[in-house]
């Protein structure tokens, strides 16, 4: 299932779930209002309709009553696409002072709303203000919704999981049957995410659930997952009788998304059946619906179709230009992927270091009880007090060193990577922000290396996390070495490590990139089962992309992305063509600093002539 392509839709689905009130027939206004929320997805006239009688009686509205009205009016701006008016609405909610329950939708409803808007880090922070308030929500259809709200959004950031585990929560607790066709949907979409068993029951059974409760956009994305199930086991006849079957149904909903997929998915299938005439089809009409979304997996399904397409016809100019719109869409998907999977880690550290601080705001707590207790004692008890003294002092010292020490196992931890010892993330960056603007005023050079180990996911699945924990430490102590005492190592999260190298332009980084790739190469893997270990390197420098971290993160990775696409188990530059356009080099690490020094002298020149505002 294509997630980046998904996410608008279910997340904007999700937020049309949200449970109706609990009414009283002899209050009016609660009428309206439970009436307007059931119309929102089964009838928008009706609902504009409803939404206008009850502004017209809000004066007489009580405060709750004035609460759920603002929430229709957000879900009406959502619909509209005025998502960034929504979020400031139900922002507003959440963060004031009335009833829990209408706080708890709104939470849930504005992290989805983030989501929609690709704010991925504020609406991670927001699914866990919806959690701390589950506690005091006792409608359990409410309580449902914010479960299944953040199994959709941890779902969309690739921690399949967590979305996982808050799907099956949902289902464990006997959910009504919208709610139940939603959580089902989200534990396929967990388990295939995750690469674990996943039966044409599983994904049958949601459909089930989902056509029985007339969501149609729920049992379309099921059917998703049962044509891929199906194609995966040789079934593709099968596959393309479940989609063409049920494509009338998805076009009479009118969402391009669903529409969109189940084109791109045809026209894979077809195109390994050999029905080139069908798949082209189905291709373009893929290609027409999806191509505003260029971060899709779909679209970037469909534009390869095509390309097979023109090649099979012997049309090479049609081929190449099928190719390089397939390359581009391909290029926008992982960097969305990366995108999401970031937030994550950050919004998850900044988790980990607040919680480090409680901890450390305890242990003074602690402190200064003690202290009040040993002061309360003094003066009850004269005759005690040099012996009390005797005690403050010593409990002083006590608290003061295991705070003291306290201290020093934080800063340790927000500066290490626990597993390979080598500097995290969080002091990566503080790091190189100091060194950059030192070497700037300075205008000494300073180069950043990105390197990524390649199919690391294999060592994980063949020999199991332990090895691979063991792999990643040989890497660390590998590279280590070849640092100088100026030099940065760092692992920023996963198998991706970056080394900031003061004094040096790309010419020495990269010779720097080869010895690395070749320590990698060369670590003993036998007595852990006999693996091949090799990295993909990408490499810049302050001449190439400046003294800004975030330009000089995002040119090293791309230009890591290109070394992989160019076969793995080599190193590329990023420079900067007489255009100001890209220009990306892979080179292998046997001839790494010959090409590096080649293609740098040829562009260091026009660079300067252009006067960038780097100052290079």
């Amino acid at each position: 299932m294509a997630r980046s392509l998904r996410l608008p839709m279910m997340l904007a689905f999700a937020l049309c779930l949200a449970p109706a009130w609990q009414v009283a027939a002899s209050v009016p206004l609660d009428t309206l209002l439970a009436e307007a929320d059931a119309a929102r997805t089964a009838d928008p006239v009706r609902f504009d309709q409803l939404l206008e009688q009850i502004d017209g009686s809000i004066a007489t509205a009580s405060a709750s009553q004035r609460s759920k009205a603002r929430l229709l009016h957000a879900h009406r701006m959502i619909s509209s696409g005025r998502s960034i008016e929504a979020a400031r609405e139900l922002k507003s909610i959440v963060e004031g002072e009335g009833d829990p329950a209408v706080r708890h939708m709104a939470s849930f409803m504005l992290a989805n709303t983030y989501a929609i808007t690709r704010q991925f880090e504020d609406a991670l922070r927001m699914i866990e203000v919806t959690r701390s308030l589950q506690d005091v929500v006792t409608d359990p259809v409410a309580r449902h919704r914010g479960m299944a709200a953040a199994a959709i959004v941890y779902n969309q950031v690739n921690e399949y999981a967590l979305g996982e585990e808050f799907a099956l929560q949902v289902l464990a607790e006997d959910p009504d049957g919208r709610n139940r066709c939603l959580a089902e949907d989200l534990v396929v979409e967990a388990r295939l995410g995750l690469g674990a068993a996943v039966g044409t029951g599983d994904a049958e059974r949601a459909i089930e659930l989902c056509d029985a409760q007339g969501e149609p956009m729920l049992a379309a994305f099921a059917r998703t997952y049962l044509a891929r199930l199906l194609h995966t086991q040789g079934r593709t006849r099968e596959a393309i009788r479940v989609l063409e079957r049920f494509m009338p149904q998805v076009e009479a909903t009118g969402y391009p998304v669903i529409i969109g997929q189940f084109h791109s998915m045809l026209g894979e299938f077809r195109l390994s059946e050999g029905r080139d005439a069908l798949a082209a089809v189905h291709a373009d009409k893929a290609i027409e619906i999806l191509a505003p979304v260029a971060s899709s997996q779909p679209l970037v399904s469909a534009y390869l179709t095509t390309h097979v397409l023109a090649d099979r016809r012997g049309d090479t100019h049609g081929a190449l230009a099928a190719y390089r719109l397939y390359a581009e869409a391909d290029k926008a998907h992982f960097s969305d992927m990366k995108s999401r999977e970031m937030a994550y880690q950050v919004v998850h550290h900044q988790a980990l270091q607040q919680a480090q601080q409680i901890e450390l705001l305890n242990q003074r707590n602690e402190l200064l009880e003690l202290q009040k207790n040993i002061t309360e004692q003094r003066a009850q008890a004269w005759l005690l007090l040099a012996l009390l003294l005797v005690a403050l002092l010593a409990s002083i010292s006590y608290w003061a060193y295991k705070t003291k020490k306290l201290q020093m196992r934080l800063r340790r931890m927000a500066e290490v990577d626990m597993l390979t010892g080598i500097s995290n993330r969080y002091h990566f960056g503080v790091r190189a922000e100091h060194v950059l603007e030192q070497a700037k005023r300075s205008g000494q050079r300073v180069a950043l290396v990105m390197f990524d180990l390649d199919l690391f996911k294999q060592v994980n699945d063949r020999f199991g996390h332990d090895t691979g924990d063991w792999a990643l430490k040989q890497v660390a102590e590998a590279s280590v070495q070849l640092c100088g005492p100026s030099d940065c190592l760092a692992r920023m999260g996963g198998e991706e490590f970056a080394m900031l190298l003061p004094g040096r332009d790309a010419t020495a980084a990269a010779k720097v990139a080869a010895d690395v790739l070749a320590g990698i190469e060369r670590i003993d893997t036998v007595p852990r089962g006999g693996f091949g270990l090799s990295a993909s390197f990408g490499i810049t420098c302050s001449v190439l992309s400046g003294y800004d971290l975030t330009r000089l993160f995002s040119d090293s990775d791309r230009a890591m992305y290109v070394a992989k696409r160019a076969g793995r188990g080599r190193a590329s530059v990023f420079v900067p063509d007489h255009d100001d356009n890209v220009a990306l080099f892979p080179i292998g690490h046997d001839d790494a600093g010959r090409a590096m020094r080649t293609r740098q002298e040829d562009t260091a020149g026009s660079a300067h002539d252009r006067g960038r505002a780097s100052g290079v």
